[in-house]
């Protein structure tokens, strides 16, 4: 049997100092609600009933001590739904960016990568010039024109 090569994995979630508040399952839960307008819908199509989806925003709100989601009751013909309030919507687009920004890290090759400071940035408009002071046994691996992309 050929064996796979290791790989760095990870599981990001949000704490407070009280403990867990956001991880994969209210992200998904909200990024749901976000796309089709009502928890018992976001909570059908991720396999979740509406009771425990419902428990789950709920238990981030309180930690959190404001409200991720704003639901609004129908009448007898429906009508009603949610939708993320501001703070949810942070919480989703943070939440995504942390995921990417630590994808990006698992896969960086060490031998590639350069630290430094940034002491000035010079220019305008489409392109500028950063200097970037950086260890001197970094130095020896970059040559002038090389091109190099940078990851904040």
């Amino acid at each position: 049997m050929e064996h796979s090569r290791p790989h760095p994995a990870f599981k990001v979630w949000m704490e407070t100092d009280d403990g867990y508040v956001f991880g994969p399952g209210v992200y998904s839960l909200l990024k749901r609600v976000n796309e089709v307008g009502t928890l018992k819908e976001a909570a059908t199509q991720l396999d979740m009933s509406y009771r425990y989806a419902w428990g789950l925003i709920r238990k981030a709100e309180e930690k959190l001590g404001e409200p991720l989601l704003s639901a609004h009751k129908g009448g007898r013909s429906g009508g009603g739904g949610a939708e993320l309030t501001e703070r949810g919507k942070h919480f989703l687009i943070e939440f995504q960016r942390l995921r990417e920004q630590m994808a990006r890290a698992s896969e960086a090759d060490p031998e590639k990568t350069i630290s430094g400071v940034v002491k000035e940035v010079k220019g305008s408009g489409s392109e500028v010039e950063v200097i970037i002071r950086i260890g001197a046994s970094d130095k020896v691996r970059l040559k002038k024109g090389q091109n190099v992309s940078l990851q904040l």
